[in-house]
């Protein structure tokens, strides 16, 4: 046994999977798809938002859809809660929102280039207590 080398182990497949399986328990839950957002049309005079929220669902969310400055809303379903013309921003407060999809559709009352607008979706994260915001392009 005197000439025998040993040679090092190399760690395995399962240790390495255990390993992965641990760190991604950890993630945060808003990087596991707390909220998601996307357009389901985009037009020169009309927007349509969709936004899915995971589980557990946070309890307020704030939608902010950026606009070529001065260009005004003509209407929104739900209603937004503030518009700033100078900054180009339609602003939506949604509180008690569940788990599932939402919809926000919003008319303009001038055309814009479609690829000009861009929307950002905040809330806090239930689990974490951190802000997650979203960008939405």
């Amino acid at each position: 046994m005197k000439g025998i080398k040993k040679n090092p182990r190399k760690p395995s497949g399962i240790l390495l999977a255990v390993l992965l399986l641990c760190l991604s328990v950890s993630v945060p839950a808003g990087a596991m798809g707390l909220i998601s957002g996307r357009y389901l049309s985009r037009t020169a005079t009309e927007l349509t938002l969709e936004i899915k929220i995971g589980s557990p669902p946070p309890a307020s969310l704030i939608i902010i859809q950026h606009l070529p400055p001065g260009t005004a809303p003509a209407s929104a379903n739900p209603p937004y809660k503030k518009y700033t013309a100078k900054k180009g921003e339609v602003r939506w407060l949604l509180h008690n929102v569940q788990a599932g999809t939402i919809t926000i559709h919003l008319k303009l009352t001038a055309p814009v280039n479609p690829h000009q607008v861009s929307a950002e979706i905040r809330c806090m994260d239930p689990v974490t207590g951190k802000l997650v915001t979203t960008q939405v392009k």
